[in-house]
């Protein structure tokens, strides 16, 4: 039954994430793009903040995907992304609520947190299990 909870969790996180990931790379970066030009930016440095612009999305695209093949591996026992879901998770809930309570107090920021607690929560429940099964096989 965790096995399940788990999985749905990181599937619902991964998900998001991807779904984020994508919305930024087709309404965000175009829009901030057409400002950019609005506002008269140098092309050498419009080129630059695209290129960032769009490594995030990039970014934001792989760790939906570890996210989706944690996920997908919780039935074959697969533990193997640990560091990497809690990595995922922390740096998400950490740049949700600095951008919540630092840049804007729109609660779009609260949705990055959001996902880094999903993470986590799905992190967290492959330890428990873990240690419950250490405590079986002693």
């Amino acid at each position: 039954m965790q096995h399940e909870v788990r999985r749905v969790i990181l599937l619902i996180a991964g998900i998001a994430i991807l779904t984020s990931a994508a919305l930024h790379g087709v309404v965000n970066v175009p829009h901030l793009h057409e400002d950019l030009m609005e506002f008269g930016v140098r092309p050498t440095l419009l080129g630059a903040v695209m290129l960032v612009l769009y490594f995030s999305v990039v970014a934001m695209f792989a760790f939906g995907g570890m996210v989706v093949g944690s996920a997908m591996g919780v039935f074959r026992d697969d533990r193997s992304g640990q560091a990497a879901l809690w990595i995922i998770a922390v740096g998400y809930a950490v740049f949700g609520f600095a951008g919540f309570m630092l840049v804007s107090g729109t609660p779009h920021m609260l949705g990055y947190a959001a996902m880094g607690f999903l993470v986590a929560i799905g992190a967290a429940l492959s330890r428990s299990r873990t240690e419950a099964d250490r405590r079986n096989v002693t």
